[in-house]
Protein backbone atom coordinates (compact mmCIF):
# COMPACT_ATOMS: atom_id res chain seq x y z
CA UNK A 1 0.00 0.00 0.00
CA UNK A 2 1.05 3.22 -1.15
CA UNK A 3 1.46 5.96 1.62
CA UNK A 4 0.26 9.76 0.28
CA UNK A 5 1.60 12.85 2.19
CA UNK A 6 -0.82 15.10 4.29
CA UNK A 7 -0.66 17.86 1.96
CA UNK A 8 0.27 16.80 -1.81
CA UNK A 9 -1.10 13.63 -2.65
CA UNK A 10 0.98 13.91 -5.86
CA UNK A 11 4.19 15.47 -7.73
CA UNK A 12 1.95 18.06 -9.53
CA UNK A 13 0.83 19.34 -6.17
CA UNK A 14 4.66 19.16 -4.43
CA UNK A 15 5.67 21.65 -7.55
CA UNK A 16 2.74 23.73 -7.43
CA UNK A 17 3.59 24.10 -3.63
CA UNK A 18 7.28 24.83 -3.90
CA UNK A 19 6.47 27.10 -6.78
CA UNK A 20 3.90 28.88 -4.77
CA UNK A 21 5.96 29.56 -1.89
CA UNK A 22 9.29 30.67 -4.00
CA UNK A 23 7.29 32.92 -5.50
CA UNK A 24 5.99 34.69 -2.05
CA UNK A 25 9.23 34.67 -0.88
CA UNK A 26 10.59 36.54 -4.35
CA UNK A 27 7.70 39.00 -3.45
CA UNK A 28 7.96 39.46 0.01
CA UNK A 29 11.53 40.35 -0.89
CA UNK A 30 10.91 43.50 -2.82
CA UNK A 31 10.80 46.99 -1.65
CA UNK A 32 7.78 48.29 -2.73
CA UNK A 33 8.80 51.91 -1.69
CA UNK A 34 9.58 54.12 -4.68
CA UNK A 35 13.25 54.84 -5.06
CA UNK A 36 14.87 57.88 -6.37
CA UNK A 37 18.12 59.40 -7.11
CA UNK A 38 16.26 62.71 -7.96
CA UNK A 39 18.68 64.61 -5.11
CA UNK A 40 17.84 64.87 -1.35
CA UNK A 41 15.42 66.27 0.54
CA UNK A 42 16.78 66.44 3.68
CA UNK A 43 19.43 69.03 5.12
CA UNK A 44 23.16 68.70 4.05
CA UNK A 45 25.43 66.08 5.54
CA UNK A 46 28.18 68.13 6.20
CA UNK A 47 27.78 70.66 9.05
CA UNK A 48 31.43 71.91 9.39
CA UNK A 49 30.97 73.42 5.51
CA UNK A 50 30.58 77.42 5.87
CA UNK A 51 27.07 78.00 4.64
CA UNK A 52 26.91 80.68 2.17
CA UNK A 53 23.63 82.11 0.32
CA UNK A 54 23.89 82.22 -3.64
CA UNK A 55 24.02 86.25 -3.36
CA UNK A 56 26.86 86.26 -1.13
CA UNK A 57 28.75 84.11 -3.14
CA UNK A 58 30.91 86.86 -4.88
CA UNK A 59 31.55 88.42 -1.63
CA UNK A 60 32.74 85.01 -0.19
CA UNK A 61 35.13 84.23 -2.79
CA UNK A 62 36.86 87.75 -3.60
CA UNK A 63 40.02 86.12 -2.39
CA UNK A 64 40.10 82.93 -3.59
CA UNK A 65 39.64 80.67 -6.83
CA UNK A 66 37.94 77.70 -5.01
CA UNK A 67 36.13 76.96 -1.55
CA UNK A 68 34.55 74.05 -0.25
CA UNK A 69 30.81 75.11 1.39
CA UNK A 70 27.24 74.92 1.34
CA UNK A 71 25.72 76.70 -0.79
CA UNK A 72 22.43 77.78 -0.44
CA UNK A 73 19.59 80.00 -2.66
CA UNK A 74 16.66 79.33 -5.42
CA UNK A 75 16.89 76.74 -8.39
CA UNK A 76 16.42 78.79 -11.22
CA UNK A 77 17.27 75.92 -13.84
CA UNK A 78 17.31 72.42 -14.66
CA UNK A 79 19.00 70.49 -18.05
CA UNK A 80 15.64 68.88 -19.34
CA UNK A 81 17.61 66.48 -20.60
CA UNK A 82 18.46 64.41 -17.69
CA UNK A 83 18.61 66.63 -14.83
CA UNK A 84 22.45 66.48 -14.86
CA UNK A 85 22.91 70.19 -13.96
CA UNK A 86 20.96 72.99 -12.28
CA UNK A 87 21.59 76.91 -11.90
CA UNK A 88 21.40 78.90 -8.68
CA UNK A 89 19.95 82.24 -8.85
CA UNK A 90 23.00 84.91 -7.29
CA UNK A 91 20.89 87.54 -7.47
CA UNK A 92 22.65 90.02 -9.94
CA UNK A 93 21.81 88.15 -12.74
CA UNK A 94 24.32 86.55 -12.77
CA UNK A 95 24.15 82.48 -11.83
CA UNK A 96 26.27 79.72 -10.62
CA UNK A 97 25.85 76.27 -12.42
CA UNK A 98 26.03 73.29 -10.50
CA UNK A 99 27.08 70.13 -11.89
CA UNK A 100 26.76 66.51 -10.32
CA UNK A 101 29.46 63.44 -10.89
CA UNK A 102 28.60 61.29 -13.02
CA UNK A 103 25.23 59.33 -12.22
CA UNK A 104 25.62 60.49 -8.61
CA UNK A 105 22.47 62.94 -8.74
CA UNK A 106 19.99 63.68 -10.65
CA UNK A 107 17.31 66.86 -10.00
CA UNK A 108 14.22 66.92 -11.71
CA UNK A 109 12.62 69.60 -13.45
CA UNK A 110 9.93 69.80 -10.30
CA UNK A 111 12.85 71.20 -8.24
CA UNK A 112 12.42 74.81 -10.48
CA UNK A 113 11.73 77.71 -7.93
CA UNK A 114 12.59 75.57 -5.19
CA UNK A 115 15.23 76.64 -2.34
CA UNK A 116 18.31 74.08 -2.11
CA UNK A 117 21.43 73.70 -0.17
CA UNK A 118 23.95 72.15 -2.21
CA UNK A 119 27.27 70.90 -0.47
CA UNK A 120 30.45 71.06 -2.79
CA UNK A 121 33.68 72.73 -4.39
CA UNK A 122 32.86 75.69 -5.84
CA UNK A 123 34.99 77.31 -8.45
CA UNK A 124 35.59 81.12 -9.84
CA UNK A 125 37.21 81.38 -12.90
CA UNK A 126 37.73 85.25 -14.46
CA UNK A 127 36.60 85.63 -17.84
CA UNK A 128 38.78 88.71 -19.60
CA UNK A 129 37.78 91.87 -21.55
CA UNK A 130 38.90 90.39 -24.80
CA UNK A 131 36.78 87.43 -23.97
CA UNK A 132 33.88 89.01 -22.93
CA UNK A 133 33.84 91.51 -26.34
CA UNK A 134 34.56 87.96 -28.41
CA UNK A 135 31.24 86.47 -26.98
CA UNK A 136 29.27 89.63 -27.32
CA UNK A 137 30.01 89.72 -30.87
CA UNK A 138 29.28 86.14 -31.40
CA UNK A 139 25.78 86.86 -29.87
CA UNK A 140 25.04 89.49 -32.37
CA UNK A 141 26.22 93.04 -30.19
CA UNK A 142 26.19 96.18 -31.46
CA UNK A 143 29.89 97.94 -31.47
CA UNK A 144 28.37 100.37 -28.43
CA UNK A 145 27.81 97.19 -26.21
CA UNK A 146 31.02 95.86 -27.08
CA UNK A 147 32.61 98.92 -26.54
CA UNK A 148 31.01 99.14 -23.07
CA UNK A 149 32.35 95.93 -21.51
CA UNK A 150 35.27 97.43 -19.62
CA UNK A 151 35.57 95.11 -16.99
CA UNK A 152 36.27 91.03 -16.42
CA UNK A 153 33.69 89.35 -15.21
CA UNK A 154 33.62 86.41 -12.63
CA UNK A 155 31.74 83.30 -13.56
CA UNK A 156 31.20 80.89 -10.57
CA UNK A 157 30.49 77.25 -10.75
CA UNK A 158 29.79 74.31 -8.36
CA UNK A 159 30.39 70.34 -8.70
CA UNK A 160 27.74 69.25 -5.66
CA UNK A 161 28.96 66.03 -3.62
CA UNK A 162 25.27 66.41 -1.62
CA UNK A 163 21.78 68.33 -2.84
CA UNK A 164 19.22 68.76 -0.11
CA UNK A 165 16.03 70.38 -1.99
CA UNK A 166 13.14 71.66 0.57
Amino acid sequence: MKEAGIFCKNNTMKQFLVYSLLIALVISGCDSSPKSDKGDTTQSQNATLPVVQAGELAAAMETVTELELQLTGTIVEVCHGSGCWLEMDMGDGQRVLVTFPKDVYVVDTTAIGKPAIIDGLVTKEIISVKRLQLQAADEGASDEEIDAITQPMAEFSMEATHVGIK
